[in-house]
């Protein structure tokens, strides 16, 4: 049970909070795990660093002082967040990198002997389980690091507010979890209520293409995880759900795409680069947007032959969403972005990029902009 805040704090070395907790705390994760902290955590290390804005919206200004190590993850998958970040963190180019759990990457010795070393490690819940069956957890738990699971990817919005509100309750920062949670439950239930007030709305058919431009081939998708949770909340239907049986993720071939004949095709997209830095495949939406550079990505991969075939290509309501969205507190503007498109006659007035700037200005005190949603057709005519 967690235990009341209940006296003023006296300040900590990183970020002075309102009230001080009376440690131990014991939370529950959203894995379900029941974790004692016998004092308050300072120094974070994050399984993937595209989950920074965690960090920020806990810490604002000083979320980078309690970040002790990351995956490489950001800079090589997300690279105009990177940049962006950096801008208002240079230190985080300075962050010791750790190794992928589930690839076996991750050093566990090197790990433990970080200086400062993790007491709190945060875990996408996609890793837990293994990283329980590898016997990580109990050897980093006797060394004294406690992790705990997050998820902003395998069910978006059952597990968002909770993963936030965990890890603020841990390290004694619950009043910005509560924050986060009264903004992110008053734009989701002001979607619920507006599509009620719209029983009429047509009930449109759905594709994602997961990672779209990544690969040659097509067509990664998903189903019931991730932005595939979105469908049927939004009043739509996902044509992915039937082929993959119920399963997060999948793959879908072009032929069966064409023979479901989406109303509205979705590609989750971003611009990745390789180790040198260079461009190198994807729809380079995100933090100061490259306009010339996403109308050729776009009519690169707007113009597969079997893509043309769909009435979606032909109604023009072929749309590209910013990839970094599927791990990240912050889903809920690719929820809005959803809406519109799914819904145009009905949310005429949602406005997800102020969304965006409002989520990152309201937690993380920074004044950002940029393009992270578009219509495909529009783009190419740029």
């Amino acid at each position: 049970m967690t235990k009341t805040i209940i006296t003023i704090a006296v300040g900590s070395l990183f970020s002075a909070s309102t009230f001080a907790a009376d440690y131990p705390i014991t939370v529950t994760d959203v894995a379900g795990r029941t974790v004692t902290f016998e004092q308050q955590p300072e120094h974070i290390a994050l399984s993937s660093a595209r989950v920074f804005p965690l960090l920020e919206i806990i810490y604002q200004q000083d979320a980078a002082k309690h970040l002790v190590a990351a995956r490489d993850d950001m800079r090589m998958s997300a690279p105009s967040m990177y940049a962006n970040y950096l801008k208002q963190y240079p230190s985080l180019d300075t962050v010791p990198v750790i190794g992928k759990i589930k690839s076996g990457e991750f050093d566990t010795e090197r790990f433990i002997n970080l200086k400062p070393k993790p007491d709190l490690f945060i875990v996408d819940v996609s890793n837990i389980k293994l990283a329980q069956e590898k016997g990580l957890l109990e050897k980093l738990d006797h060394a004294g690091i406690k992790t705990l699971a997050i998820d902003f990817r395998e069910n978006p919005l059952e597990n968002t507010v909770k993963s936030v509100e965990v890890v603020a309750n841990a390290v004694n920062r619950a009043e910005k979890g509560n924050d986060f949670a009264n903004y992110y439950n008053q734009h989701v239930a002001a979607i619920t209520s507006t599509l009620a007030q719209h029983p009429e709305a047509t009930t449109k058919r759905v594709f994602i293409e997961r990672a779209a431009g990544y690969e040659a081939s097509c067509c990664r998708t998903f189903a019931t995880g991730n932005m595939g949770a979105y469908i049927p909340f939004l009043k739509a239907t996902n044509i992915a759900i039937k082929p993959l049986k119920g399963a997060n993720t999948g793959q879908m071939s072009p032929e069966t795409v064409i023979t479901a004949q989406p109303d509205v095709y979705i590609m989750q997209t971003t611009g990745w680069i390789n180790k040198d830095g260079q461009p190198t495949h994807g729809i380079p939406l995100g933090y100061q947007p490259n306009e010339k550079a996403i109308q050729k990505a776009t009519q690169g991969l707007m113009d597969r032959s079997w893509l043309k075939a769909l009435t979606a290509y032909q109604n023009n309501h072929v749309y590209s969403i910013y990839m970094p969205f599927y791990n990240s507190p912050y889903n809920l503007v690719a929820m809005e972005y959803f809406a519109k498109w799914l819904h145009p006659e009905v949310f005429t007035a949602l406005d997800p990029e102020k969304t965006f700037e409002e989520m990152n200005q309201k937690f993380g005190d920074r004044h950002v902009s940029g393009l992270f949603g578009q219509n495909n057709a529009e783009a190419m005519t740029k």
